[in-house]
């Protein structure tokens, strides 16, 4: 049975139309959305979800993410209270505090895809590495020569370091805790391979920077952004106008939809080489 006929069949005076169709799980905890209609429902929503899901220890309610540092808002409503979680894909795991730091599930195949493009000569800058959602991947499977993975936040900094050692990394990712729009370009200058920008809310002014992360010789850099959905590729024309205003040449490898964020935007990443103009 499905987890929303399931939740349907034990609230049957709850609207159907608007009980959640699954949980989202990390280790042995369920993150769930319950929307404001379902408020008087959500302890008894809490209780069946531990009861579908066997090896559910924990239910938490997410609303989202607030701030520069995304920290997510999310509302203990079930089961223990456990907040440090191991999450496991494709060979690697993170570790990391549910209610102090984001790690978005729905971007599993985003990085392994990027993983793979990985060779082993590269030198790679993650701008913005949190827990090392994506510097992690890329050190396990792609096995390149240096990560540079730069965080702000110093709680993520201190469990992207954790990880690292937790991957058995160190010999490839060098953690570095700071503002990347201060770091890139200015401490760590013309030696990327590939600059990887994995967030929302801020990549476009922090193209400046990772234009100037990449060898001379040219790079790729991978854009992530929260776009109005049917406006993509007037968004793309936006990054490529900027590109070519700061004196490089951009050329698409490829771009796609990660996943739906919301009613009305899209997540999407893009793959743009980029080198100086001669």
């Amino acid at each position: 049975m499905k987890f929303k006929d399931f939740l349907a069949e034990n609230l049957q005076d709850a609207p159907r139309s608007l009980l959640p169709s699954r949980a989202r799980i990390i280790d042995r905890v369920a993150l769930i959305r319950i929307p404001e209609e379902l408020e008087k429902w959500v302890d008894d929503i809490g209780r069946l979800t531990l009861q579908y899901y066997p090896r559910v220890r924990a239910v938490y309610r997410w609303f989202g993410v607030e701030g520069v540092e995304r920290r997510p808002v999310i509302q203990h409503i079930a089961g223990e209270h456990l907040k440090i979680v191991e999450h496991k894909e494709y060979g690697w795991k993170l570790k990391l505090d549910i209610e102090r730091l984001m790690l978005c599930l729905g971007n599993s195949y985003e990085r392994l895809r990027l993983a793979r493009m990985i060779s082993c000569d590269e030198v790679i800058i993650d701008m913005f590495a949190g827990v090392g959602q994506f510097t992690i991947p890329m050190a396990v499977i792609g096995r390149p020569r240096k990560i540079y993975a730069i965080e702000i936040n110093p709680e993520a900094y201190n469990y992207l370091r954790n990880n690292v050692m937790l991957n058995n990394v160190q010999d490839i990712v060098e953690p570095i805790l700071g503002d990347c729009k201060k770091i890139v370009g200015v401490e760590i200058r013309e030696i990327a391979d590939r600059v990887v920008m994995g967030y929302f809310g801020g990549t476009l002014e922090a193209i400046p920077q990772a234009l100037k992360g990449l060898k001379p010789s040219g790079g790729v850099i991978h854009l992530h952004e929260l776009v109005r959905r049917g406006f993509e590729l007037e968004f793309i024309k936006v990054v490529f106008d900027k590109i070519r205003e700061l004196g490089y040449e951009p050329n698409i490898r490829n771009w796609r939809i990660v996943k739906s964020y919301s009613k009305t935007k899209n997540h999407i990443v893009m793959d743009i080489y980029s080198r100086l103009k001669l």
